[in-house]
């Protein structure tokens, strides 16, 4: 079966693409960094349970319920992009593997319940009921994680639809893919990296010299793992979508550069426990890895789709009013934050 008869048919959307992909990469990047320091926090919390718990886990389980809801909802504009963009690719993908979809929703629910139940019951709890209790939260933020990696890769492969045929109760995952696991990994441990790297810099607000200690050492470790751990991703790829980032693209090729030497410079400003710099130098690496990923999505799906074939409808009132809304939304989150903050609750 030619996979191209597979995907449904093109659509109109109301703006030029690239006011699309430009917010999209400006919005997922927001998403990621506060993903980050979710999952990465629920580690360090939960490895700090098992190990007999320590004043950093104490505090960090009090913020990772509101950190886990401004995941959630930093995490609507990106994926509202990447459907405006890529609808027939995206929401094909979602109904194939439809009920671990949905399920992630209530793991969703259930972790963010979990951490609000394990910071205001941290006294009251057992330890092994803690200790059960933080796992199965990171359990079910690790799961997902792995199902929106899983969505995001079956929506790129086309030629694994017809799989459909054979499996039409949407239990189809893209474990066939040798690039799912890498990439998965590649995320999470970031996470530990960035989750680390928000210990240390609650440490300096505190000045704190134990909690940069800890923040930096998960944050150094992760962040040697975690380069090995994108070159194994990058070696899975095909190889003509290995190969743009290694000389066929200079563009592609250049952020890639930029990456390892960026590795090397967060890797030295950890070490030396450098807040602020390592702090700059992850929020610029963020965007060139989210960067790097859109192109690689491009490359993907290039032999059956690119934005420039959509059709504009030049509708920009849209658009005008995303940007209202989301000037509007961050003016009141960034009041709320605050009002938290003076109650001494964060």
């Amino acid at each position: 079966m030619i996979p191209s008869s597979l995907i449904p048919a093109i659509h109109n959307i109301a703006v030029a693409p690239i006011w699309l992909e430009t917010f999209l990469i400006i919005t997922f990047a927001i998403h990621l960094v506060l993903m980050n320091i979710a999952v990465g926090g629920t580690v360090i919390v939960a490895w700090h349970s098992f190990s007999g718990g320590s004043k950093v886990s104490r505090e960090l389980s009090g913020k990772l319920p509101t950190i886990l809801a401004l995941v959630i909802n930093a995490g609507v504009p990106p994926l509202l992009f990447v459907k405006a963009i890529y609808a027939q690719f995206n929401y094909t993908s979602s109904v194939l593997m439809a009920v671990y979809w949905l399920a992630a929703i209530v793991a969703l629910l259930v972790g963010y319940y979990g951490l609000y139940w394990h910071y205001y019951r941290y006294e009251s709890l057992k330890d092994v009921g803690r200790k059960g209790l933080i796992l199965t939260v990171l359990c079910t933020l690790l799961y997902v994680g792995f199902m929106l990696s899983n969505n995001m890769t079956l929506m790129l492969r086309p030629d694994h639809w017809a799989e459909y045929f054979d499996n039409p109760h949407g239990f189809i995952l893209n474990l066939n893919d040798a690039a799912l696991l890498p990439r998965y990994l590649h995320f999470m441990v970031a996470s530990l990296a960035v989750g680390g790297l928000f210990v240390a810099v609650l440490g300096k607000m505190k000045s704190d010299q134990d909690y940069i200690e800890t923040g930096f050492k998960w944050f150094v470790r992760a962040t040697v793992l975690n380069t090995a751990v994108g070159l194994a991703f990058m070696m899975s790829l095909p190889r003509d979508l290995m190969l743009m980032f290694m000389g066929k693209d200079m563009l592609a090729t250049s952020l890639f550069g930029v990456g390892i030497v960026g590795a090397a410079a967060l890797i030295y400003a950890g070490m030396k426990r450098k807040v602020v710099t390592a702090s700059i130098i992850t929020v610029v690496m963020v965007y060139v890895m989210v960067i790097m990923r859109h192109m690689l999505r491009q490359a993907y799906l290039e032999p059956y789709f690119k934005p420039e074939d959509l059709i504009v409808t030049n509708q920009y009132s849209s658009l005008y009013l995303f940007l209202i809304s989301l000037v509007i939304g961050i003016i009141a989150i960034t009041y709320m934050l605050k009002l938290m903050c003076k109650s001494g609750r964060s």
